[in-house]
């Protein structure tokens, strides 16, 4: 570990607890995840990786955990993430998974919350890969799906189109209504149709999260928001490059 990383580190981590305490956030839903931990501690969270800048700031000093790049840059997010009081497990679904999904699942079964990004490291967005189904039915812990959008932000042109909200911006942070219990021992095609299934759950979220602030609209729960058949074309995607 190089130790200029550190200082780094520490001013991001710093960053992130001050920029996002000016936002005005919104959350709904949170009575669901505070029933389940009034039961249990093993509660999981999956959330859109463009997303991950405020998942940060939310799941901050819980003692927490989740899965991390081995790449170079995933070393100087696991250091800000340790400065925010989350512990990662170094892999990816590319290199090193194994061993760290093996590591969070102990690890949650001891008593943590825990989960990741299930479209990451590299996509493609809005599609989870398997390891959060597999993290649900190794764990037993209950799965909630977890989304926000802002009103006014950047969207970098990455592939999963990373959200940095502009200063004072307002956000939406939706959890779903209910969380998704996986059973051990099922079948590849059943596990494929709860995968398939908690991407839609995701999506909603995602759809009426963004429809939400983006309209600007206030008042109500936007869980309520119908979703139509062609929300998936309302989330945001990677701009082709110009030639």
């Amino acid at each position: 570990m190089e130790l200029w990383k550190y200082p780094y580190a520490w001013g991001g981590a710093a960053f992130i607890r001050l920029y996002f305490k000016i936002m005005r956030i919104e959350i709904f839903g949170r009575e669901v995840e505070t029933a389940l931990l009034a039961q249990r501690k093993d509660v999981l969270y999956a959330g859109w990786h463009r997303g991950f800048l405020y998942y940060a700031y939310h799941y901050r000093d819980r003692g927490g955990a989740g899965i991390i790049s081995q790449s170079s840059d995933g070393e100087l997010i696991a250091l800000v993430c340790r400065c925010l009081g989350i512990h990662g497990f170094r892999g990816s679904s590319t290199r090193g998974g194994g061993e760290a999904f093996h590591d969070l699942v102990d690890y949650i079964k001891a008593g943590h919350i825990g989960g990741f990004t299930p479209d990451g490291p590299v996509g493609p967005p809005y599609v989870s890969k398997p390891g959060i189904i597999q993290l649900a039915a190794r764990t037993g812990g209950p799965l909630l799906a977890f989304c926000w959008d802002a009103g006014a932000s950047h969207e970098f042109n990455s592939w999963d189109r990373t959200i940095l909200p502009l200063p004072f911006s307002r956000i939406a942070v939706l959890y779903d209504r209910e969380p998704m219990y996986v059973p051990a021992g099922l079948t590849e095609t059943e596990y494929e149709g709860l995968r398939i299934e908690f991407d839609r759950r995701m999506n909603h979220l995602a759809y009426q999260a963004r429809y939400y602030v983006k309209n600007r609209l206030k008042g109500f729960d936007p869980r309520d928001i119908e979703i139509p058949a062609n929300y998936l074309d309302y989330l945001p995607r990677r701009k082709p490059k110009k030639k």
